[in-house]
């Protein structure tokens, strides 16, 4: 089945799913540059690894990277859980790119954690390469449908249960290059 988008000035209809927007970017860089000084505080005097998972995490990745002048490693991570819907399927799948972790500080960059789950296997995972410390920096939280507790550290926005788009995330892989987020109507 091909997909369907249409566009407009106030809303975006993928599907038929009509997005209107949610969070601007003016908002996102503001809250980024306000995560990555806590980054730069917490960093002083080591070298972070950030294990970005892809795809939609290199985005708020890259806005992070531009606000930090402390030296750090970049690695990626594909997990997939959701395919083209709109709700994670429990099945998580993960590739790692790299494999020289043990004994390195650890900040792992996710657009947006909904269960938790993903987040909790990747985090189990990572805990096999030995590492100094894993932290969690994510965009967005669904607080209110996490499935799991996790020592999340960095956070920019808690937001509703409700599907999202935009800025790295998609839906059927549309959404992503949008520059702020928008939010299923």
């Amino acid at each position: 089945m091909e997909t369907s988008v249409r566009f407009s000035k106030n809303y975006l209809m993928i599907n038929g799913s009509k997005f209107v927007p949610f969070i601007k970017y003016r908002e996102i860089r503001n809250k980024v540059k306000e995560i990555a000084r806590q980054i730069q505080i917490d960093y002083k005097g080591k070298i972070p690894v950030f294990v970005v998972v892809l795809n939609g995490g290199i985005f708020f990745a890259t806005e992070l990277m531009k606000h930090l002048s402390i030296p750090l490693r970049v690695e990626t991570l594909k997990a997939k859980s959701y395919g083209n819907e709109m709700y994670t399927s429990g099945k998580v799948q993960l590739f790692l790119t790299c494999d020289d972790l043990e004994g390195r500080d650890l900040i792992i960059v996710e657009d947006i954690i909904d269960t938790g789950l993903t987040m909790k296997t990747i985090t189990s995972e990572l805990q096999k390469y030995k590492p100094n410390s894993i932290e969690i920096a994510t965009l967005l939280l669904k607080r209110s449908n996490l499935k799991t507790d996790l020592p999340i550290k960095y956070c920019g926005f808690e937001i509703p249960n409700k599907f999202v788009i935009g800025f790295g995330l998609d839906y059927a892989e549309f959404g992503r290059n949008l520059k702020g987020i928008y939010i299923l109507e």
